[in-house]
């Protein structure tokens, strides 16, 4: 049984993903994805949260971040 403690500090894999998917939502995704990544390879305490499955999502999202950056560069030169 968890007490109310345990259950407000409880932050793990799903609530980092929901973090990763803010950062995806916003216009500058590619830079904010990119320095995550690059802090996630530097940090050491990781708690309930999954390291691989995080990293790995969040590359997937910046790859993703880059791709949509470049055909909207190609968009408004094209227009």
């Amino acid at each position: 049984m968890n007490t109310a403690a345990e259950t407000i500090n409880a932050y793990g894999t799903s609530a980092e993903i929901a973090f990763i998917d803010d950062l995806a939502r916003k216009p500058q995704a590619a830079m904010l994805l990119s320095n995550y990544v690059a802090a996630a390879q530097k940090r050491v305490s990781w708690g309930a949260i999954n390291r691989e499955h995080v990293i790995e999502y969040a590359s997937l999202m910046l790859g993703n971040a880059q791709a949509a950056a470049k055909t909207s560069t190609r968009v408004a030169r094209a227009a």
